[in-house]
Protein backbone atom coordinates (compact mmCIF):
# COMPACT_ATOMS: atom_id res chain seq x y z
CA UNK A 1 0.00 0.00 0.00
CA UNK A 2 1.34 3.12 -0.83
CA UNK A 3 2.38 5.96 2.10
CA UNK A 4 -0.23 8.76 2.30
CA UNK A 5 1.53 12.37 0.89
CA UNK A 6 -0.01 14.48 3.63
CA UNK A 7 -1.05 14.06 7.07
CA UNK A 8 -4.22 15.52 8.47
CA UNK A 9 -5.79 16.24 12.14
CA UNK A 10 -9.13 15.49 12.38
CA UNK A 11 -11.43 18.92 12.19
CA UNK A 12 -11.93 19.61 16.24
CA UNK A 13 -8.29 18.61 17.40
CA UNK A 14 -6.92 21.61 14.32
CA UNK A 15 -5.70 25.02 16.17
CA UNK A 16 -8.15 27.82 15.45
CA UNK A 17 -6.10 30.57 14.37
CA UNK A 18 -9.47 32.48 14.81
CA UNK A 19 -10.27 31.98 17.75
CA UNK A 20 -7.06 32.85 19.21
CA UNK A 21 -6.97 36.28 17.63
CA UNK A 22 -10.17 37.44 18.75
CA UNK A 23 -9.50 36.39 22.27
CA UNK A 24 -6.29 38.31 22.34
CA UNK A 25 -7.93 41.31 20.53
CA UNK A 26 -10.32 41.00 23.24
CA UNK A 27 -7.50 40.85 26.16
CA UNK A 28 -6.10 43.87 24.82
CA UNK A 29 -8.95 46.20 24.51
CA UNK A 30 -10.15 45.09 28.00
CA UNK A 31 -6.96 45.77 29.67
CA UNK A 32 -6.63 49.56 27.82
CA UNK A 33 -10.34 50.16 29.48
CA UNK A 34 -9.37 49.55 32.69
CA UNK A 35 -5.93 51.73 31.70
CA UNK A 36 -7.84 54.53 30.76
CA UNK A 37 -10.82 54.21 33.93
CA UNK A 38 -8.21 54.19 36.44
CA UNK A 39 -6.21 57.12 34.72
CA UNK A 40 -10.07 58.84 34.59
CA UNK A 41 -10.37 58.14 38.23
CA UNK A 42 -7.02 59.49 39.49
CA UNK A 43 -6.82 62.75 38.00
CA UNK A 44 -9.90 64.29 38.35
CA UNK A 45 -10.71 67.69 35.64
CA UNK A 46 -11.76 69.99 38.33
CA UNK A 47 -10.20 71.03 41.51
CA UNK A 48 -10.22 73.47 44.28
CA UNK A 49 -7.47 75.32 45.46
CA UNK A 50 -6.14 78.03 48.10
CA UNK A 51 -3.24 79.99 47.53
CA UNK A 52 -1.02 81.97 50.13
CA UNK A 53 1.36 84.56 48.31
CA UNK A 54 3.60 87.37 49.70
CA UNK A 55 4.02 90.12 47.23
CA UNK A 56 6.46 93.26 46.54
CA UNK A 57 6.96 96.39 43.72
CA UNK A 58 5.20 99.25 42.69
CA UNK A 59 5.35 103.21 43.72
CA UNK A 60 5.61 104.13 46.87
CA UNK A 61 2.36 105.99 47.84
CA UNK A 62 2.99 106.86 51.68
CA UNK A 63 6.07 107.08 54.00
CA UNK A 64 6.14 106.94 57.69
CA UNK A 65 9.10 107.73 60.12
CA UNK A 66 9.28 106.26 63.04
CA UNK A 67 11.40 107.52 66.44
CA UNK A 68 14.32 105.43 65.66
CA UNK A 69 14.74 107.29 62.28
CA UNK A 70 13.21 104.35 60.37
CA UNK A 71 11.02 104.98 57.35
CA UNK A 72 8.63 102.29 56.65
CA UNK A 73 7.35 102.61 52.91
CA UNK A 74 3.85 102.13 51.80
CA UNK A 75 4.23 100.79 48.44
CA UNK A 76 1.11 99.81 45.71
CA UNK A 77 1.69 96.34 44.79
CA UNK A 78 2.70 95.27 48.13
CA UNK A 79 1.15 92.97 50.49
CA UNK A 80 -0.19 89.59 51.62
CA UNK A 81 -2.48 87.55 49.30
CA UNK A 82 -4.61 85.09 49.86
CA UNK A 83 -6.79 83.36 47.09
CA UNK A 84 -9.71 81.04 47.10
CA UNK A 85 -10.59 79.38 43.82
CA UNK A 86 -11.19 76.56 41.32
CA UNK A 87 -9.14 74.97 38.52
CA UNK A 88 -10.72 72.76 35.18
CA UNK A 89 -8.78 70.94 33.27
CA UNK A 90 -10.02 72.17 29.94
CA UNK A 91 -7.96 69.67 27.60
CA UNK A 92 -4.94 67.07 27.85
CA UNK A 93 -2.63 64.78 25.68
CA UNK A 94 0.19 62.87 26.25
CA UNK A 95 0.73 64.69 29.27
CA UNK A 96 0.68 68.06 28.48
CA UNK A 97 -2.60 69.96 29.39
CA UNK A 98 -4.61 73.07 29.33
CA UNK A 99 -5.93 74.46 32.86
CA UNK A 100 -8.40 77.12 33.34
CA UNK A 101 -8.34 79.28 36.83
CA UNK A 102 -10.12 81.57 38.41
CA UNK A 103 -10.08 83.03 41.93
CA UNK A 104 -10.96 85.78 44.32
CA UNK A 105 -8.89 87.06 47.34
CA UNK A 106 -7.97 89.35 49.79
CA UNK A 107 -5.02 91.62 49.48
CA UNK A 108 -3.49 93.04 52.72
CA UNK A 109 -1.03 95.95 53.18
CA UNK A 110 0.36 97.64 56.76
CA UNK A 111 2.98 99.52 58.82
CA UNK A 112 4.50 98.29 61.90
CA UNK A 113 2.82 98.68 64.84
CA UNK A 114 2.82 102.45 65.92
CA UNK A 115 1.78 104.13 68.88
CA UNK A 116 0.20 107.04 66.73
CA UNK A 117 -0.37 106.25 63.63
CA UNK A 118 -1.87 103.40 61.66
CA UNK A 119 -2.27 102.08 57.84
CA UNK A 120 -4.32 99.17 55.96
CA UNK A 121 -4.42 99.00 52.78
CA UNK A 122 -7.17 96.09 51.42
CA UNK A 123 -8.36 95.12 48.07
CA UNK A 124 -10.09 92.11 46.84
CA UNK A 125 -8.15 90.72 43.40
CA UNK A 126 -10.38 88.61 40.95
CA UNK A 127 -8.61 86.35 38.47
CA UNK A 128 -8.95 84.44 35.70
CA UNK A 129 -5.51 82.52 34.25
CA UNK A 130 -5.20 80.10 31.96
CA UNK A 131 -2.23 77.58 31.74
CA UNK A 132 -0.13 75.22 29.91
CA UNK A 133 1.15 71.97 31.97
CA UNK A 134 3.93 70.03 30.85
CA UNK A 135 4.57 66.19 31.96
CA UNK A 136 7.56 67.11 34.46
CA UNK A 137 4.84 68.83 36.93
CA UNK A 138 5.54 72.57 35.46
CA UNK A 139 2.93 75.11 34.73
CA UNK A 140 2.91 78.25 33.36
CA UNK A 141 0.17 80.43 31.72
CA UNK A 142 -1.10 84.62 32.39
CA UNK A 143 -4.96 86.29 32.50
CA UNK A 144 -6.47 89.39 33.66
CA UNK A 145 -6.98 90.63 37.11
CA UNK A 146 -8.47 93.47 38.82
CA UNK A 147 -8.90 94.66 42.21
CA UNK A 148 -12.06 95.27 43.87
CA UNK A 149 -13.06 97.86 46.62
CA UNK A 150 -9.42 99.26 46.53
CA UNK A 151 -9.17 101.52 49.33
CA UNK A 152 -5.46 102.66 51.40
CA UNK A 153 -6.84 103.90 54.88
CA UNK A 154 -4.18 105.92 57.23
CA UNK A 155 -5.32 107.04 60.32
CA UNK A 156 -3.10 109.22 63.42
CA UNK A 157 -1.40 112.07 64.22
CA UNK A 158 0.77 112.05 61.03
CA UNK A 159 -1.75 111.28 59.01
CA UNK A 160 -5.30 110.74 58.62
CA UNK A 161 -7.03 110.06 54.93
CA UNK A 162 -8.22 107.71 52.50
CA UNK A 163 -7.72 107.23 49.44
CA UNK A 164 -9.87 104.81 46.65
CA UNK A 165 -8.92 103.85 43.61
CA UNK A 166 -10.84 102.77 40.03
CA UNK A 167 -11.20 99.34 39.44
CA UNK A 168 -9.28 99.13 36.46
CA UNK A 169 -7.88 96.01 35.05
CA UNK A 170 -4.47 94.62 35.15
CA UNK A 171 -2.16 91.47 33.84
CA UNK A 172 -0.72 88.51 35.71
CA UNK A 173 2.25 86.01 34.49
CA UNK A 174 2.80 83.31 36.46
CA UNK A 175 4.93 80.24 36.74
CA UNK A 176 4.97 77.22 39.02
CA UNK A 177 6.23 74.15 39.87
CA UNK A 178 3.80 71.48 40.96
CA UNK A 179 4.46 68.38 43.40
CA UNK A 180 0.96 66.29 44.31
CA UNK A 181 -0.96 68.73 45.34
CA UNK A 182 1.30 71.57 46.22
CA UNK A 183 2.46 74.06 43.72
CA UNK A 184 5.08 76.40 44.31
CA UNK A 185 4.51 79.55 42.15
CA UNK A 186 6.92 82.85 41.03
CA UNK A 187 4.25 85.67 39.29
CA UNK A 188 4.12 89.16 38.12
CA UNK A 189 1.57 91.55 37.72
CA UNK A 190 1.02 94.25 35.71
CA UNK A 191 -1.06 97.29 36.94
CA UNK A 192 -1.70 100.70 37.14
CA UNK A 193 -4.42 102.10 39.77
CA UNK A 194 -5.93 105.50 39.23
CA UNK A 195 -7.01 107.46 41.91
CA UNK A 196 -10.99 108.02 42.65
CA UNK A 197 -11.23 109.82 45.35
CA UNK A 198 -8.83 111.61 47.90
CA UNK A 199 -6.56 112.60 45.17
CA UNK A 200 -6.02 112.82 41.58
CA UNK A 201 -3.73 110.94 38.83
CA UNK A 202 -2.68 107.18 38.55
CA UNK A 203 0.15 105.13 40.52
CA UNK A 204 1.92 102.57 39.36
CA UNK A 205 1.50 99.00 41.18
CA UNK A 206 3.25 96.65 39.29
CA UNK A 207 4.84 93.52 41.41
CA UNK A 208 6.44 90.56 41.75
CA UNK A 209 5.91 87.75 43.97
CA UNK A 210 6.16 84.25 44.99
CA UNK A 211 3.57 81.79 46.81
CA UNK A 212 2.13 78.32 47.59
CA UNK A 213 -0.81 76.90 46.47
CA UNK A 214 -2.86 73.85 48.18
CA UNK A 215 -5.01 71.80 45.22
CA UNK A 216 -8.11 69.81 46.90
CA UNK A 217 -10.72 67.77 45.16
CA UNK A 218 -8.98 64.86 43.95
CA UNK A 219 -5.01 63.64 42.53
CA UNK A 220 -3.60 66.37 40.06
Amino acid sequence: MAAPDHTSLPSDMRPNLTRSHALAGALALALATTAHAQASSSSAPLHGLFRFGLEHGGERVVEFEYQDGSTPDVVAGGGLLLQLGGTLRAFQRNGHALDAQATAGLKWRTIPPANNQDANWLRFPVEGLLFFRAPAGFRVGGGATVHLRNVLAASGEVLNDRVEFRNTPGFVAQAEYLRDNLAFDLRYTAMTYEIASGGSGTVGASSIGVGMSFFFGGSR
